[in-house]
């Protein structure tokens, strides 16, 4: 009997070989994942700083956009004052032009009408001040 308890020994003892074989490539892997674990919270943590960096970034674009878009408003709208002190001024212009016209050819009648016009561009000339 002896001679099986020694080969049963021998068995076991292979057997726990085996098992301590697998147990250190076992916990070579394990030790690999928990460098990767490592690394993965490394890049998650620089991926929430990226994110956030870009969030305050897209905030300053905004901020930049809207001051800009009120600029741009304002200057519109200074376009589009000049726009109308331009059309009368165009307008008061034609008509002074028609009156030199009239002046140059007739005589009496384009003084009567100068007079008229002379009142018109007083009047636009009040209107001009106004919308200053």
């Amino acid at each position: 009997m002896s001679t099986i308890g020694l080969i049963m020994d021998l068995g076991l003892a292979g057997l726990l070989v085996a098992t301590i074989v697998l147990a250190v490539r076992l916990h070579r892997k394990l030790e690999g994942l928990k460098g990767g674990h490592d690394e993965l919270r490394l890049l998650v943590e620089g991926l929430n700083e990226a994110t956030r960096r870009a969030q305050a970034g897209i905030i300053e674009l905004r901020m930049a956009a809207e001051a800009s878009a009120a600029r741009l408003g304002n200057q519109i709208e200074a376009a589009r004052k000049s726009s109308d002190e331009l059309s009368l001024l165009v307008a008061s212009a034609n008509n002074l032009a028609d009156r030199l016209v009239r002046a140059g050819s007739g005589g009496r009648p384009a003084d009567s009408a100068s007079r008229a016009g002379a009142a018109s561009d007083q009047g636009i000339l009040r209107a001009l001040k106004d919308v200053r």
